[in-house]
């Protein structure tokens, strides 16, 4: 009874306390085209920086009794110089501080907010904590990337320059993989994938004024590389994603019918591919991985079931990342050591960006998740044709991924990157006020001219 009655209040909250929240601290602010040297070394540099300087835990308890070892002091420092960086930003010109409340940005920086609040009752509250003011420290210097009136046109260039940077963070991986014959997953990196079929997406339905192939290549050798069997299955999002882009009703219901029946598919065929075993096999050869691992999702359809057992009475979440990487605390080792069959077990995420949000902030983390991406793919079907396909397709093939990766909702990574891309991308072609009327016939998007910001 307890647990019905705290759904009952959570869902109340949210449907009542989010569309407020949302009106009263929406803000109409012009981009302010900041320099972008410094922001992306800072955010290139914290990114890929453990991919060059890492340190193996095989126990999460390990986590917790080492304290500050040198990696951790370096992503604390890495965070600092951002943080400074974005004060001076602000100082400067102040109305670089609303960009974050700026639409669609806010519901991304509300569900921020919400993860710091979950530090009341996180089961490590200091880890918490750092985790959402770390999110925010680096989705606002992603914004300052991203936030331009000439985004359009320089999208690709910076998509190019991060997934350079990952490329040459992995290039000892790499060499040493096609060494041994490994070319698909030569680096696995299951936050890459996003960013280069951002890239290729982008190729295809936006083609750039320059470098288009070349971009297309970098896209092509990025997703190959890094990719996983989950990311190449989650480009299947496009057919979805171009009937939900049109125009016509009747196919975009078809399209979100579809984008379902897609991510059921998915799901299932990761928590048991070994009841196909054809696809199986096929999947193995192509993919250059072993049938025992693809068969289980690589470990997922075991632990699945034992994440979920062990927050399901936790509708509030665990504490934002913490209930994630510190499953531990939560149910007994034995049970952990019992249902993997591995005595030292260490779970660093739930590997579902939906799981991570609900192990975080439970129901209302949940909440959040659908509302980013729902507002996301609704800002997006008011632009063109072409934006139309382009931003649907990502955040559908985002979804599918996320699946199988933290996505968005676990801390922050390379897709919440890509993903402030994405979202310039919509803000710089759509009125502030994100008001557009469409006259009978289809006219080009045009920026209304806000007379000035909206605070609370």
């Amino acid at each position: 009874m307890l647990n019905l009655l705290l759904f009952i209040a959570i869902l109340t909250w949210f449907a009542m306390l989010y569309p407020l929240a949302r009106r009263h601290l929406a803000t109409l602010v012009q981009p302010v085209d900041a320099r972008t040297v410094l922001p992306i070394i800072l955010v290139a540099t914290f990114a890929f920086m453990p991919l060059v300087f890492t340190v193996s835990r095989d126990d999460g308890n390990a986590v917790l009794e080492e304290g500050l070892t040198a990696s951790n002091v370096i992503t604390l420092l890495l965070t600092g110089l951002t943080a400074l960086y974005l004060l001076a930003q602000v100082a400067m010109e102040r109305r670089v501080l609303l960009l974050p409340f700026a639409m669609p940005y806010l519901p991304f920086t509300l569900m921020i907010g919400m993860n710091a609040l979950s530090t009341l009752w996180s089961i490590v509250p200091a880890y918490t904590i750092y985790r959402s003011i770390e999110l925010f420290v680096f989705f606002f210097a992603s914004i300052l990337i991203f936030d331009r009136t000439d985004i359009e046109r320089r999208l690709a260039d910076l998509l190019a320059i991060f997934i350079l940077a990952w490329l040459a963070a992995t290039a000892p991986i790499i060499a040493d993989s096609l060494a041994h014959g490994i070319v698909f997953s030569a680096a696995k990196n299951n936050m890459m994938p996003f960013v280069c079929a951002m890239l290729g997406f982008l190729v295809i339905f936006r083609p750039p004024p320059r470098r288009r192939w070349a971009y297309f290549a970098l896209a092509f050798v990025g997703f190959t590389i890094a990719g996983s069997a989950a990311s190449t299955g989650a480009l299947v999002a496009a057919g979805p994603a171009m009937l939900i882009a049109s125009r016509n009703a009747s196919l975009q219901r078809i399209g979100v019918a579809a984008a379902i029946v897609a991510v059921v598919i998915f799901v299932g065929l990761m928590l048991d591919l070994a009841a196909f075993p054809a696809l199986l096999d096929l999947l193995a050869t192509i993919l250059q991985k072993p049938a025992i691992e693809l068969a289980n999702g690589t470990g997922r359809a075991t632990f699945w079931p034992t994440f979920i057992e062990a927050t399901r009475d936790h509708l509030a979440g665990s504490g934002f990342s913490a209930g994630d990487r510190f499953i531990q605390l939560l149910i007994p080792i034995t049970a952990l050591a019992e249902t993997s069959g591995q005595e030292g077990i260490f779970y660093t995420s739930s590997h579902n960006m939906f799981l991570s949000a609900w192990a975080g902030t439970g129901m209302i983390g949940v909440g959040f998740a659908i509302t980013v991406i729902l507002t996301t793919i609704t800002w997006g079907l008011k632009l063109d044709s072409s934006g139309r396909r382009f931003v649907v397709t990502c955040m559908l093939m985002l979804v599918l991924n996320g699946m199988t990766t933290p996505g968005l909702f676990q801390d922050w990574n390379a897709n919440v990157l890509a993903f402030a891309g994405l979202l310039a991308f919509i803000r710089a072609q759509v009125p502030l006020d994100g008001k557009v009327v469409r006259a009978a016939v289809q006219a080009p998007l045009t920026r209304a001219t806000p007379t000035g910001w909206r605070t609370s």
